[in-house]
């Protein structure tokens, strides 16, 4: 039977991992972490204080009894353990470390879009703070320790609303009570900010975003649709801009305006192509840097505190491919960058 257990863990472990994604429920790979971290400290715990002394005791009346020391494969003989259990246990200081490191500390995520270009592309490793926000809890994303507050221009990583099991990553615009208007047609923002929490209604703080001459960039093509075998079509090269809001930063729109206000969600008003939001307390409204190809707010609605995963902060490998491609190198430049 101990030559079975580690096969049998493995196949049940895969049996839970596609009921959790099945489920679509958020933080599959937590739950599967914290479940093999907990199988795998019972068994280290056993072994650890009720196997090994029992072990040892053993290994001395014999010694004691026949008169002579036992060899290490005699050893093995009295009270062994298999295989699969020992291996198991063997790993708890690894997965109890990394269970933490991952849940309080640090991720990793891994760009799968173009929708933050050109500030993060696709084949960046990014490092995530966890602590940024709060300590919250590995399963519900309940605060445990408040250690900061989500700030206008941060880049964070969320679960997606309409997709709580997978991560999205974004820009904030605007918090809670701040009223966001976004100009289709020039393509501009315009914050009103909140006050005291709530949406400003008179002598209000407001910026409007402004933005540097846009210049051809040919290192980046637009995708307008796919190929038979399931490829990209890539369309005009995108035009690369500073916007100057709450952050500086690089952003990349079509080269020509395309209207989508017809897409967009939760707003308050629209006309005249522009279009005004008001952040409920306690969710942000996000927007990719890439502004003409990011699924976002404007197309799914807010995004509440509690989806909040962690701040990205850093570049600390970036592979040079495109979506759907095998890497053809590494952008050394952009290694160890911090995220602005």
């Amino acid at each position: 039977m101990s030559k079975l257990f580690l096969p049998i863990l493995l196949v049940v472990g895969f049996a839970v991992w596609k009921v959790l994604d099945y489920l679509q429920l958020p933080n599959t790979f937590s739950i599967l972490l914290i479940l093999f971290t907990a199988l795998s400290g019972v068994l280290w715990c056993y072994h650890r204080f009720s196997v090994l002394p029992r072990r040892r005791r053993q290994i001395a009346r014999t010694e004691q009894r026949t008169g002579q020391t036992l060899s290490d494969e005699e050893k093995a003989q009295i009270e062994p353990i298999g295989e699969g259990e020992e291996f198991i246990s063997s790993l708890f200081p690894v997965l109890a470390f990394v269970l933490i490191l991952r849940s309080f500390v640090f991720e990793p995520f891994q760009i799968p879009s173009q929708s933050m270009e050109p500030t993060l592309r696709v084949g960046d490793f990014i490092v995530v703070e966890k602590y940024a926000y709060g300590i919250k809890d590995p399963v519900f994303q309940n605060t445990l320790v408040e250690t900061g507050n989500v700030q206008r221009g941060d880049v964070v990583v969320f679960k997606a609303p309409p997709q709580p099991n997978v991560d999205y990553i974004k820009r904030v615009i605007g918090i809670g009570g701040d009223r966001v208007l976004y100009n289709e047609l020039e393509r501009k923002l315009t914050i009103i900010y909140a006050k005291d929490g709530e949406p400003c209604e008179e002598n209000c703080e407001s910026k409007e975003f402004a933005y540097s001459q846009p210049q051809q960039n040919d290192e980046f093509k637009a995708i307008i649709g796919r190929n038979p075998d399931g490829s990209f079509i890539y369309g005009p090269s995108m035009l690369e801009l500073t916007e100057t809001g709450d952050v500086d930063h690089q952003i990349h729109w079509f080269p020509e305006p395309i209207s989508e206000g017809y897409r967009y969600k939760d707003y308050e008003k629209q006309e005249y192509y522009v279009t005004e939001w008001i952040v409920p307390a306690g969710q942000y409204f996000m927007m990719g840097d890439n502004r003409n190809m990011s699924e976002d707010s404007r197309f799914w609605g807010f995004v509440p505190e509690k989806n909040i995963v962690g701040k990205a902060t850093y570049i600390w490998l970036s592979l040079d491919k495109k979506p759907n491609e095998w890497p053809t190198g590494i952008r050394s430049e952009r290694l160890f960058t911090k995220i602005k």
